[in-house]
């Protein structure tokens, strides 16, 4: 397995642990005990901010070079795109609930966010095991030594280096290093 993989399982694998605190948080908030809203905070800000606008348009890029070296293999995984969409408006929908129970502090409006907030989490378990199983092998069996070096280069002119990640949601890290 190549470098661009193993950088997109260890995201993975940050994503997971970050949906964990990410639950763990939201299960007190159902409860109305007192929970880390800045994990909360940080954990819909890394979906919005950095999953949404870095992580899964990487991967988009890389969907674009499987579907030009074998267009019959990239058929099956057109979804790819779709489940990016639903993500991103499922997360944005979590941001702007959270912020009306924030504001408002209704309770409807906290079981709404519960609920919201589930089902985003579900869907990027979802997501994350369809990419393992079916996106990510594709991508081994099929890309090219260039194309895995293009999307390297796209990494390192990106910026979004692990440090540089880890500070922009410290109360997120802290609590996947705890999570550990």
């Amino acid at each position: 397995m190549n470098d661009v993989l193993r950088s997109l399982l260890l995201e993975h694998d940050h994503i997971r642990k970050m949906l964990i605190c990410f639950d763990g948080q939201l299960a007190l908030f159902e409860r109305a005990e007192p929970a880390d809203y800045d994990i909360l905070s940080d954990s819909l800000a890394y979906c919005k901010d950095y999953l949404d606008v870095w992580h899964h348009p990487r991967e988009d890029r890389l969907f674009e070079a499987l579907r030009q070296r074998n267009p019959a293999k990239a058929g099956p995984l057109v979804e790819l795109d779709d489940q990016h969409k639903e993500l991103a408006r499922r997360t944005a929908q979590v941001v702007r609930v959270f912020r009306d129970v924030s504001e408002r502090g209704a309770v409807r409006l906290r079981e709404d966010l519960v609920r919201a907030a589930r089902e985003l989490s579900e869907a990027y378990r979802h997501h994350i095991a369809w990419e393992e199983a079916h996106f990510f092998p594709a991508l081994d069996q099929t890309l090219a030594d260039e194309d895995w070096h293009a999307a390297q280069n796209d990494a390192r002119e990106g910026g979004a280096d692990a440090d540089s990640v880890r500070n922009r949601y410290p109360a997120l890290f802290r609590a996947i290093e705890e999570t550990v």
